[in-house]
């Protein structure tokens, strides 16, 4: 669905000024994805299963989720909403949610404003993982906003929202919403016109390439219906569609203006999608609204976009070491200062900070040896990981009193950097640290083909073998990827080292082909990949693949 622009038709005459402005979306046609293109306003809002599971920031029991909501979660407004008159109080005209959607005095969240249309992730220093139908062109790019700190720290009161907490739009990288080959995707990775970090931080991106099982716990962090962040991590696969990859169907309590959330996978706390269509949010009781609540099992369910189409996109179409393992090295690092006594060796009344790293990153901090750092006595650093053991530590580091460690994790969370003191000392100064991937970086190749009468590629194709090992994830094809091109009808079909297809692609873009395979466990070996053509018919073309 590509929510409204404008929500003033939806609010009551006179309204008066709100910390926050009106500008929340309608509900959609219920109405299926179409098998080409999406049209504007074809998808759907999603609804309630069961018990209302939404929660606000500052009560959710997951600090992670906090974490991921205060510093990842960002809303989509509209700039003519927004006064900046005083640039550390930023407010918006409007009204509030029950006045927009005519809501039942007995409902939850009515007095909350409601200003944003969609909702969206942070996951790289200045990139937003959204869906594709909230930024649709050039012109809603240069008209749409990105606002960090939307949520409330109780419940009366919101977290104030500065200049420096709003965003502009400098560019779509890559964008999709479209049926083909079976597949309906529905992503937008927006570039913002300055990096967010270090104020805010990069959620991290579900590795790999496999579908999420039927049952698996999931969470939605975004603001449905317009309203300040809410989290629901009550939400459940239903199907993950091994098949296709393109989405997965799950029964989350999501809203219009959920649109574009992120959606975590609650084993790894990784981003698995984007929240993009669902079921209608409000019916009619009487002369108002409420929410349409449906059996944890019953209605439609919620579509999530599978994350990795869209980062793979965006691989193909540009570099960025967290999100690709290429591109040039983070740039920088950051830092916190100190003042620290009677710490007991970085064990008790100790500063700290948190920094999320995702699995394979490596973490090199100090008050020495890192740019930036600086230090007056004896310090002591401490790193604990997400389950809150201790991960690494050092006293005396660049050959003098200062502190200087790296780890690297092996699961993704929230690490916890304590900054202390030699024994019963005093000392002060900088943490200061950088952050980089040691995963490696993808291998990509091509085959040059010209072949007929292959009879939908089981004969007289042409072949490469690829050495692939368990985990590693495999997209190839004549279109999608970069440097790839075709002739004719196309057919690919890859085949494991016991001689079995395990997955094939014939119209995937028109008469050219593109596919994606993740090795299983245990299922290393030699591959072969197959170029081929429909039928009797001749074709040819080059097939490009990437290994990751």
């Amino acid at each position: 669905m590509h929510p409204p622009r404008n929500g003033v038709a939806r609010i009551l005459l006179g309204a008066l000024m709100w910390t926050f402005a009106l500008a929340a979306c309608a509900p959609g046609p219920e109405s299926p994805p179409g098998e080409e293109a999406l049209e504007t306003g074809a998808g759907e809002h999603p609804v309630v299963y069961g018990n209302d599971d939404r929660t606000d920031v500052y009560a959710h029991a997951d600090a992670l989720l906090q974490e991921r909501a205060r510093r990842s979660t960002v809303a989509l407004m509209s700039p003519s909403s927004i006064n900046t008159r005083d640039p550390n109080n930023v407010t918006f005209h409007g009204g509030t949610l029950g006045a927009a959607e005519g809501l039942c005095s007995d409902q939850r969240f009515r007095d909350d404003p409601a200003p944003a249309w969609c909702s969206g992730t942070l996951i790289d220093d200045d990139l937003v993982l959204t869906a594709g139908h909230c930024v649709v062109d050039a012109g809603e790019c240069a008209d749409t906003r990105f606002v960090f700190n939307f949520y409330r720290t109780s419940a009366t009161a919101l977290q104030p929202i500065t200049t420096q907490d709003i965003f502009s739009c400098r560019s779509i990288v890559v964008r999709r919403e479209a049926t083909s080959g079976g597949r309906t995707l529905d992503y937008a990775i927006i570039k913002l016109d300055r990096s967010a970090a270090p104020r805010f931080e990069p959620a991290p991106i579900r590795p790999g390439n496999t579908p999420l099982a039927v049952s698996a716990g999931i969470a939605v962090i975004g603001s449905g219906s317009g309203i300040p962040f809410k989290i629901d991590s009550g939400g459940k696969v239903r199907d993950g569609r091994a098949g296709t990859l393109d989405y997965f169907v799950a029964n989350t309590d999501t809203f219009g203006g959920n649109s574009g959330s992120g959606v975590y996978d609650l084993e790894s706390h990784t981003v698995a999608g984007i929240l993009v269509r669902g079921t209608k949010d409000y019916v009619a009781r009487g002369g108002c609204f409420v929410v349409n609540t449906c059996a944890e099992t019953a209605c439609d369910g919620e579509d999530i976009n599978y994350v990795r189409p869209a980062i793979d996109a965006f691989c193909q179409a540009s570099t960025s070491t967290r999100l690709c393992g290429s591109g040039p090295p983070p740039t920088g690092g950051t830092s916190f200062t100190f003042t620290a006594s009677n710490t007991a060796s970085a064990t008790a009344n100790t500063p700290q900070k948190t920094v999320t790293l995702a699995a394979g990153q490596k973490i090199t901090l100090g008050t020495c040896g890192v740019t930036g750092s600086a230090l007056t006595g004896d310090s002591f650093l401490r790193l604990f990981g997400p389950g809150g053991n201790q991960v690494a530590a050092n006293d005396d580091g660049c050959g003098g009193r200062g502190s200087h460690l790296s780890f690297t994790a092996t699961v993704a969370g929230p690490y916890e950097i304590r900054a202390g003191c030699y024994a019963a000392e005093s000392c002060s100064g900088t943490v200061a640290w950088t952050l980089t991937s040691t995963g490696p970086a993808p291998t990509r190749g091509s085959l040059e083909f010209s072949t007929r009468d292959t009879g939908h590629a089981t004969a007289n194709t042409v072949n490469q073998d690829l050495a692939l090992t368990e985990g590693q994830s495999l997209s190839f094809g004549t279109c999608t990827e970069a440097g790839a091109s075709g002739t004719g009808d196309t057919v690919l079909r890859l085949y494991n080292s016991a001689g079995q297809q395990v997955t094939s692609s014939d119209d995937a873009c028109g008469l050219l082909s593109y596919a994606s395979y993740t090795v299983p466990p245990g299922a290393g070996g030699t591959y072969q990949l197959r170029a081929g053509c429909y039928g009797a018919s001749g074709c040819g073309g080059v097939v490009t693949w990437t290994v990751r």
